[in-house]
């Protein structure tokens, strides 16, 4: 969210991961046949490989004993003053500790095309009096099995990394322990490969990266992620002494074009455990470990293009859950990200954002897909100041800069000069769209989960913001039908155990039969407790009568009213009705009696309601059932009680007679003359199997 940052106890247990974590997909990896063979029962999941146990395995112990021919040894010992800077030479670390003087700047600058390599028992200590360990523009450096600790003092190496410290280009680092150092243990640049490595422990991140942004381009490119395991990091809680600054977590990646994240076991962070933040491009997640981090296992945020695939997440974001109440804390949280053609999609395989074939099991949320209504380039909603989208010039915002709430960052720039017309009213924005959740395995148990709220258990596809940048083309309205109805976010052919519930539009949550039916559409194909059911039925009113998006349908005033299909009274779509009061009592009827064909048997009622001007005492929806012979044989009246100018949803379960043939409904109540009330997204449906379901 902000610049080089991230925001939002280890028992390890007997646990289950795919079984292809022991073969990461390729690059282009998509969904396959083999991705639904290895769901079968039994045939998916394994133990957590040793291998992913890394912090355990002490491979940084494994470098050679004795230094390799034409090597230049480096004596344990005080190396202040070694000469490190030669270009294409090996430096072999000898056992114990080695130390670099008592400056705050004392490092080492490796040459280009260097090697420094350890051997077993070799440990290079800040002593937490140097700052980094390795730095430089040096190019294609290498540094394997050296344990480096204890560098930084307190607090002083905030957003700032110990080992490659300059994000120098083409760097390899493998079979290292980092460990208790301040700010990043690992920088990563352009071409950096880090495997192998346990990083643990440390102040801020075990793993981040930044670089000056670079006009029309990615500061970063090509990197590699694999096979660490990365745990207990935040040590120095940088949310709680800078409030809100989104600095903290296992990796943060920033401004990345190109990245294999591969095999790694991320886990117990104090924070985010995989944070990829601001115009990250084509990423590709596959068999990662991802467990009890304190907050969101992958967040991927203000960027594109993305696979996270055959991954395991677990028991994630208990802690941020419990602290904020106010929003979904997920396993997967896709913050104004998700595909786009434009741009490359090589690595991820797809130019949407695709989660597949994942294991969830007992995250205090599941895949989250939010978009805010405020966040765009030059807009004050925007944490990532200085960035616009990649499809505007230009990318970077300069000065001046005008941080009043309700004013732009800078007035010349044509996110807010032109951003009332095409390409910028599209360009200017980060837009979670294109974005398909399918063939995943959700487990959830409230037993199991400390929930408190109502976002525990949830899947969510929201959008939330407010109207009042006076410059701003978008609606808040426009952005939650897009993120829900209009830009692509689908979830299919997935697996739910347990008591799910699904979040819509601004946050309002519904249970599975109505995520799945009209206006939603959700998880088709998708599976409950393994039982497919029978999906909902249609609704029994026409698609105009319950949107009122092709026409006003059968509505038709009855008395003391007037009423209109407005775009004002829309909760979903476009369009939504509006009755306008003459009388201190009104009322709505249907232009088709005896209604609609209806049969016997559980339905369920819903709808949205809201007062739009003036008073409105009371309402009722009135549901009438008919016989063959047109005579009313049942009525139920549903209250519309509370109404406020927000939005409510209403739901009942109804029975209908066994001698039902149609259905009818009328909308009657009271108002002071000139008040108006809002209706839309009605449906009236029967329940599966026939039998009344508790909502």
């Amino acid at each position: 969210m902000r610049r080089l940052a991230t925001a939002v106890t280890s028992i390890i247990v007997s646990l289950i991961v795919p079984v292809s974590v022991l073969t990461p997909v390729p690059a282009t990896a998509t969904a396959t046949a083999n991705d639904t063979a290895e769901r079968t029962p039994g045939g998916w999941y394994a133990q957590l490989p040793t291998s992913m146990q890394v912090c355990s395995g002490n491979g940084w112990q494994g470098g050679p004993v004795t230094a390799p021919p034409g090597a230049i040894t480096v004596p344990a010992g005080d190396n202040t003053g070694f000469p490190f800077g030669q270009a294409n030479q090996t430096f072999w670390f000898a056992p114990g500790e080695h130390t670099l003087g008592t400056g705050e700047f004392s490092q080492i600058t490796p040459g280009s095309g260097s090697t420094y390599l350890g051997a077993p028992g070799a440990v290079v200590d800040g002593k937490n009096t140097n700052r980094y360990a390795f730095t430089g523009t040096a190019s294609n450096v290498r540094i394997a099995f050296l344990e480096v600790r204890n560098f930084g003092r307190g607090l002083d190496n905030n957003n700032e990394g110990v080992i490659n410290h300059d994000s120098g280009t083409g760097w390899t680092m493998e079979h290292l322990y980092a460990h208790h150092n301040d700010g990043a243990a690992v920088f990563l640049g352009s071409g950096n490969t880090i495997r192998h490595s346990c990083l643990k422990d440390n102040g801020q991140y075990g793993i981040s990266m930044y670089k000056d942004q670079i006009e029309g381009g990615s500061a970063i490119t090509n990197i590699v992620l694999h096979n660490n395991e990365i745990v207990g990091n935040n040590q120095d809680d940088w949310e709680s002494l800078i409030e809100g600054c989104g600095c903290t977590g296992g990796v943060k990646f920033w401004d990345v074009k190109g990245a294999v994240v591969t095999q790694n076991y991320v886990h117990d962070n104090l924070s985010v455990g995989l944070w990829a933040d601001t115009n990250d491009i084509d990423f590709l997640f596959d068999s990662n470990w991802i467990e009890h981090n304190d907050s969101i296992g992958i967040w991927y945020e203000v960027s594109y293009n993305a696979t996270v695939s055959r991954n395991v997440f677990k028991r994630n974001a208990w802690v941020s859950g419990n602290e904020n109440l106010g929003s979904p804390a997920p396993a997967i949280y896709l913050s104004e990200s998700g595909g786009d053609a434009r741009l490359p999609h090589s690595t991820s395989g797809s130019p949407n954002l695709n989660i597949h074939n994942n294991l969830f099991e007992d995250n205090f949320s599941g895949v989250s897909i939010y978009e805010n209504a405020n966040r765009f380039c030059n807009s004050n909603g925007n944490t990532s100041k200085t960035y616009c989208t990649p499809f505007v010039s230009p990318t970077i915002i300069a000065p001046p800069y005008d941080f009043d709430y309700l004013d732009p960052i800078s007035a010349t720039h044509p996110c807010y000069t032109s951003i009332a017309s095409e390409p910028y009213r599209t360009d200017c924005r980060w837009h979670s769209k294109d974005i398909k959740v399918y063939e995943n395995e959700f487990r959830f148990s409230e037993a199991n989960v400390p929930c408190a709220g109502d976002f525990c258990g949830a899947q969510a596809l929201i959008a939330t913001g407010a109207d009042n940048l006076p410059w701003m083309p978008y609606t808040v309205a426009e952005v939650q039908d897009d993120v829900m109805f209009n830009n692509g976010n689908v979830f299919h052919d997935n697996a739910y155990f347990g008591n799910w519930k699904f979040a819509t539009r601004w946050g309002d949550t519904v249970l599975w039969n109505a995520w799945r039916a009209a206006p939603y559409h959700q998880d088709a194909g998708s599976t409950f407790d393994g039982q497919t059911g029978p999906a909902p039925s249609s609704n029994l009113l026409d698609a105009d009568t319950a949107t009122l998006e092709g026409s006003i349908g059968q509505w038709h005033a009855w008395y003391n009213c007037t009423i209109e299909r407005s775009a004002s009274a829309a909760h979903a779509g476009a369009w939504g009705l509006q009755v306008n009061a003459t009388g201190g009592s009104w009322g709505v009827e249907l232009a088709n009696w005896p209604g609609f064909d209806a049969g016997p048997g559980a339905k369920r009622l819903s709808l949205w309601a809201r007062t739009g001007s003036g008073t409105i005492p009371t309402a009722t929806l009135r549901v009438r059932w008919f016989d063959t012979n047109q005579q009313v044989i049942q009525t139920d009246d549903v209250p519309l009680t509370g109404l406020t100018t927000s939005w409510q949803e209403v739901i009942v379960n109804l029975t209908a007679p066994a001698a039902t043939a149609t259905v009818s409904v009328e909308l009657v109540g009271t108002a002071q003359t000139g008040s108006s009330l809002h209706l839309d997204d009605v449906v009236l449906a029967d329940q599966p199997g026939g039998q009344a379901l508790s909502w």
